[in-house]
């Protein structure tokens, strides 16, 4: 359903990626409703304002370089629309360094709201690989 918006769900998530790739922390921080939550397996972080976003992502793209991070590669990008103003978007991603080494393999949901005509994140889930054993 919706798959083909040009301004939908997917493809606000295509932007929020350009921008990581790019390591532009206030780019990213764009993508993201007020406020926004961020989980990780290491930890849940709150996201109040767009500054926050921006500060706890430059936080996270400052050690990449130094471990080789050159882009990041997607799996197949799944959305499912919850209602008119509301979708995820799922799938699988893995961060690669320049000789195409994988460095982070993970799984990823996240949870998309529309005000007016602008979709923003309102939670951003990284979690282990459909692949990964759970417990």
């Amino acid at each position: 359903m919706h798959q083909d918006e040009t301004n939908g769900p997917v493809a606000t998530f295509r932007l929020y990626t350009q921008a990581f790739h790019a390591l532009d922390a206030g780019a990213v921080a764009h993508h993201f409703h007020e406020p926004a939550l961020l989980i990780t397996p290491d930890d849940t972080v709150a996201l109040p304002t767009v500054g926050a976003v921006q500060q706890t992502y430059a936080r996270l793209m400052a050690d990449l370089p130094a471990r080789g991070y050159a882009r990041t590669e997607f799996s197949a990008l799944i959305e499912r629309r919850l209602s008119e103003d509301l979708a995820l978007v799922s799938g699988g991603g893995v961060w690669k360094n320049a000789s195409d080494e994988d460095l982070m393999r993970f799984g990823m949901t996240y949870t998309l709201r529309r005000t007016g005509q602008t979709w923003r994140i309102v939670v951003a889930a990284i979690h282990a690989p459909d692949d990964s054993p759970r417990g």
